[in-house]
């Protein structure tokens, strides 16, 4: 079983080492988006922001990045 998916809040997988190694090879620029701290705050998932994700990213580099998300074990 995987240890996250995109039900997983931002606060947690973002403490991830392994996590933050696929942020920074397939969306980099999300750790400094203007809306990162708020969906912190908030305790906003991948699926809860996902209006704000697919305007940034192809439908093919979200499902990349969830597959290896929950290749995480």
């Amino acid at each position: 079983m995987s240890k996250y998916s995109f039900d997983t809040k931002f606060s947690v997988l973002m403490k991830d080492p392994e996590v933050m190694k696929i942020v920074d090879e397939l969306c980099p620029e999300i750790v400094n988006h203007p809306m990162k701290n708020l969906a912190l705050s908030l305790g906003f998932t991948p699926n809860q922001g996902m209006v704000v994700l697919s305007k940034m990213y192809s439908k093919e580099k979200i499902e990349e990045f969830r597959q290896r998300l929950e290749a995480i074990e």
